[in-house]
């Protein structure tokens, strides 16, 4: 018969004797009757059930691991496997997302809901007012935020609520509408994370803003005028308060100036005095050394400095005239 070098194809009769076996194998599984057939779907049955067990965690996520509803372990993120269920369940929380929660307030459908049993709050002062709050948050610890507290979300947002209040309630109308709004918002910040804490929820705040402070709408118009006198008057203050800070210097210029010239004029006047002392003292010497001489000089010098002074005419004894007119002063 012909023979080809190439390779060569199945042989039929060797499969017909595999696919024999093979029934064979299977007719002695049958042959044990139910039993076999339940080993066979409990093993298809546990292979896909340990299939369950596989899961992926996304970046930025934890899983939670409970075993038998308690906690086991923390997945991180990658490619996980653990017992399935019910033994084992996961519940994956998003640690690196920044969350927001809104008091006083709800947006919706690109619209601001108003919340008015969360924003009508009383000042020290028997004001009401409106207020709407902002809280930004994460997670920070998984295993808290999912164990410790039911709906830890609601309970961010009422303890935000009451620690709201609290810092309103002792905050004045007029302080709060105009530049208290950055206290307010850190204290009402350090109230709200000692109080977590203290329930342990697992979550960390990022950042506390406060949106709105108005009057309730029946008064809002009047409170608007009050607001903005209040803000004229800061301006008239801060407006003085320039004046004063450019006009200061120069008066302590000028103070400067007055308190040299005086020390000069100060300076001068003990030097004259001093130089009339020495000029006195001088003179009572030379008196006392030549008293007539002395007395003889002073009275012609006290004669010079007078006629210096007064217009003479000088007539000669000898000569004969007649009174002169005093013309003097006649223009």
């Amino acid at each position: 018969m012909f023979q080809s070098d190439g390779p060569r194809g199945p042989n039929i009769g060797d499969t017909i004797q595999n696919i024999g076996g093979a029934s064979g194998k299977f007719r002695k599984i049958f042959r044990g009757g139910f039993r076999g057939i339940l080993i066979i779907a409990f093993l298809i049955l546990g292979g896909l059930w340990l299939s369950t067990g596989v899961y992926t965690v996304e970046a930025g996520e934890q899983a939670v691991v409970r075993q038998f509803g308690k906690f086991h372990s923390l997945a991180e993120p990658g490619l996980n496997f653990r017992i399935p269920a019910p033994v084992q369940t996961i519940t994956k929380v998003n640690v690196e997302a920044i969350r927001t929660t809104q008091i006083g307030f709800r947006s919706q459908d690109g619209q601001t809901l108003r919340v008015l049993d969360e924003a009508l709050m009383l000042t020290t002062d028997n004001s009401i007012v409106e207020a709407q709050l902002v809280v930004q948050y994460k997670v920070s610890d998984p295993k808290d935020f999912v164990f410790n507290v039911l709906e830890p979300e609601e309970v961010l947002r009422t303890t935000s609520e009451v620690a709201l209040r609290s810092v309103v309630g002792r905050t004045g109308l007029q302080y709060l509408l105009t530049v208290g709004r950055g206290e307010v918002e850190l204290a009402t910040r350090e109230f709200t994370e000692n109080l977590l804490v203290g329930y342990g929820t697992g979550i960390q705040i990022t950042d506390v803003k406060l949106l709105t402070v108005d009057p309730p709408e029946q008064v809002k118009d009047a409170f608007q005028e009050v607001v903005r006198a209040l803000e004229d008057e800061t301006r008239s203050i801060n407006v003085a308060e320039a004046y004063k800070a450019g006009q200061l210097p120069i008066a302590k210029g000028q103070v400067q100036v007055q308190i040299r010239g005086s020390a000069a004029y100060y300076q001068e006047q003990v030097e004259r005095s001093a130089g009339e002392a020495g000029r006195f003292l001088a003179l009572l010497e030379q008196y006392r050394g030549a008293p007539q001489v002395t007395r003889e000089r002073l009275y012609l010098e006290s004669l010079e400095k007078v006629l210096n002074s007064v217009e003479k005419v000088i007539v000669d004894g000898n000569v004969d005239a007649l009174p002169l007119l005093g013309l003097t002063g006649l223009d």
